[in-house]
């Protein structure tokens, strides 16, 4: 009987860890990421429907990948300059987000002169390993910028 009492003990407790390592290995590892640019690549001018080379910019996105309580958070900005004109992308109405994407409505600016307003839009290519790139397309495909990821953050 006691041998049995003991047996029993020592399966519940098995049962017990590996309970705990298996729903301990279900929860993501990492859901919130920043990704920052200092090389900036393409600008496409959705007002003339030139494909532009960028000379210098920066950009950053700050997203979460699983819904928080509050739902999902993301922030883009890409400033990008070429010859006299300067391009900034802003992200204004957030859709949704994945591991690799941020999905929503943005405005667009050429010399600080809002040119688009709340254009759809996707910012892909965030879960590149640094040195690798990034790109915006509006849904249109008439509006575009990309740069090189030069830092990157995940927690």
């Amino acid at each position: 009987m006691k041998k049995r009492m003991v047996y029993s003990m020592v399966l519940l407790f098995s049962i017990f860890l590996m309970g705990i390592t298996i729903s301990s290995s279900a929860a993501p590892s990492t859901y919130v990421h920043g990704i920052f640019s200092q090389k900036p690549l393409y600008v496409l001018d959705g007002t003339t429907g030139n494909m532009l080379t960028a000379t210098s910019g920066n950009a950053i996105a700050s997203w979460t990948e699983n819904p928080l309580a509050s739902g999902n958070q993301a922030f883009f900005n890409a400033i990008s300059e070429v010859g006299p004109d300067r391009f900034e992308f802003r992200l204004v109405s957030l859709g949704s987000t994945t591991a690799d994407q941020i999905f929503g409505k943005f405005d667009i600016y050429k010399n600080n002169v809002k040119v688009a307003s709340a254009i759809p839009g996707t910012v892909y290519g965030l879960s590149q390993p640094v040195g690798s790139y990034f790109k915006f397309y509006s849904s249109t495909n008439t509006w575009h910028v990309s740069g090189y990821i030069t830092d990157r953050l995940d927690y």
